[in-house]
């Protein structure tokens, strides 16, 4: 499994574990370089993976005008952060 696809699947899972409540971006990001940190992630390689994500719908990014993005899991991203879970 190459370092953008660990990335992905923490990303799904630590939404999943926030149960439908928006999680700011930084904080998102944080955590799946937090859980990949024996793999040395760059900021850069997370967000590459949150795009990837999302272009794929699994997850959507919504903000208000001069707010940090928040981050919630589509349901079609709900059922992918389960697949993965078990």
């Amino acid at each position: 499994m190459s370092l953008k696809q660990k990335l992905q699947r923490d990303l799904l899972l630590a939404l999943l574990q926030c149960d439908g409540t928006p999680m700011p971006e930084n904080s998102l990001l944080e955590a799946a370089m937090i859980m990949r940190r024996v793999d040395k992630p760059t900021l850069g390689d997370a967000q590459d993976a949150l795009k990837d994500i999302e272009a794929e719908g699994y997850a959507t990014g919504l903000s208000e005008p001069l707010q940090e993005r928040s981050w919630t899991l589509t349901t079609k991203g709900t059922h992918k952060a389960r697949q993965l879970r078990s």
